[in-house]
């Protein structure tokens, strides 16, 4: 049978592009959209000894703040990604799981909570994810999403992203697909489908001012960007980048403001 509805993401290339972004992620995108995860962290209203499964963890950002939610807890992070996980190793002590979302070697009830922030998005199979949760967890545990809702076109993206097309650089399939994921009433149907209880479904407001070499930073360190600069010939990619460069350069400051806003979400089991 066809489907009518979109193309969703392909495991593969969500990894894969993470897997080239690790850097940029932690060092330029991770901090621009914490808080909203952070709040979400809070509104788990965790036990001091609660096991929590941060699923689709990256590099391992919310595990210091489920620590010191659940300081005598144990935090399981869970990610497809293997670059994003060597991170999550590195600068965390969680117990680091390289695993689909739709499959999580976990048994039946046996977390407290669970945390998918910047996350349902990204799977090819957001209601099957989310079964997998509500087998995870306990009765009467919760689970805390951030999804996506809205955000701002960035004139320096459009340049840039026209620079890279020009130079032959091709699109990609999806990576992040919003539908179904993009508001409150979406989401609490989402959620309740998966035979989760939403409790709490808000909107949260993101904003961030980048300057030409924090952008510039982010955009030649995105995992997605270096797949598509990676398909070209080199001296292209080094003259693509150049040009980018230069066009990015004579952009006013308002080309750089970003605005976004998610969908936070608590649901119990």
């Amino acid at each position: 049978m066809v489907s009518d509805g979109p193309v969703r993401p392909r495991r593969s290339d969500v990894a894969a592009s993470y897997d080239r972004g690790v850097d940029a992620y932690i060092n330029v995108w991770s901090a621009v959209i914490q808080p909203p995860a952070r709040m979400v962290v809070a509104a788990l209203d965790l036990s001091s000894t609660a096991t929590v499964v941060d699923i689709g963890a990256g590099s391992g950002a919310m595990v210091s703040v489920i620590r010191v939610a659940a300081p005598g807890g144990i935090v399981i992070a869970v990610d497809a990604s293997s670059g994003m996980l060597r991170a999550a190793r590195d600068r965390t002590e969680a117990k680091v799981v390289q695993a689909d979302a739709g499959a999580l070697p976990l048994r039946d009830a046996s977390a407290d909570a669970a945390l998918m922030a910047f996350v349902l998005f990204h799977l090819g199979d957001p209601h099957a994810a989310l079964l997998e949760v509500a087998r995870v967890l306990r009765a009467g545990a919760t689970l805390g999403t951030v999804t996506w809702s809205s955000e701002s076109t960035l004139g320096a993206f459009t340049v840039w992203d026209a620079t890279l097309t020009e130079a032959g650089a091709p699109a990609l399939p999806p990576r992040r697909v919003d539908k179904g994921l993009d508001s409150r009433d979406a989401m609490a149907e989402t959620l309740t489908a998966a035979g989760l209880h939403p409790t709490k479904v808000w909107l949260e407001p993101l904003s961030h001012q980048w300057t030409p070499d924090t952008y510039w930073q982010m955009a030649t360190g995105s995992g997605m960007n270096r797949v598509r600069l990676e398909a070209l010939d080199e001296d292209v990619r080094a003259a693509t980048l150049g040009r980018a460069r230069q066009r990015l350069d004579t952009l006013e400051a308002t080309d750089f403001a970003w605005a976004g806003q998610v969908v936070c979400a608590i649901a119990a089991r």
